[in-house]
């Protein structure tokens, strides 16, 4: 038995940080591409990570702490609400790691989880956002020109970044 503290906080702390970069330069990206009228997706990467990281590394205690951080960073960098993602994402997070010893470890499982936390989150968004006046969408535009292109994006992002995005965070968290 190995009764060394877990101290490989870095790599939680890296990810989320690197996430942050990626997911506005893709939002940027995928702004300037799309034709759509609906607009584009909106990438949901730092919470695709957030989960991971809920999900796969039980020994990181910290990741309500760095969600909590990481929300702050976003709605300084992204939002211009500060508060917003600051509240939503420890939320999620903390739900997410609260279901970890109930639900299988597989990447279908993890991608139901992500999809129920993508919802949730861009609901929550969207009412935390219209209770303070900073928003007139309806639901119904909120769903068809906001959610259904955010999912299609997501889900192809996290088809392409779940099996390397995993291996590699379990490997580099193992004792």
């Amino acid at each position: 038995m190995n009764d060394k503290p877990y101290t490989r906080h870095w790599v939680a702390a890296v990810f989320l940080f690197v996430a942050l970069l990626l997911d506005g330069t893709m939002t940027q990206v995928l702004a300037t591409w799309s034709t759509s009228p609906a607009g584009p997706g909106v990438p949901q990467i730092m919470l695709m990570v957030l989960v991971f990281i809920a999900l796969l590394v039980p020994e990181e205690n910290w990741v309500v702490a760095m969600a909590i951080v990481a929300g702050v960073l976003m709605d300084m960098f992204y939002t211009g609400v500060i508060g917003v993602d600051a509240l939503i994402l420890p939320l999620i997070t903390y739900l997410v790691r609260s279901l970890r010893p109930y639900v299988a470890h597989s990447g279908v499982v993890a991608w139901g989880i992500f999809i129920i936390a993508m919802a949730v989150r861009m609901y929550a968004e969207y009412l935390l956002l219209h209770f303070m006046g900073q928003t007139v969408v309806t639901t119904k535009l909120l769903i068809t020109q906001h959610l259904a292109p955010s999912l299609t994006v997501n889900i192809i992002i996290f088809m392409i970044i779940y099996f390397p995005c995993t291996r590699l965070l379990v490997k580099l968290t193992q004792r």
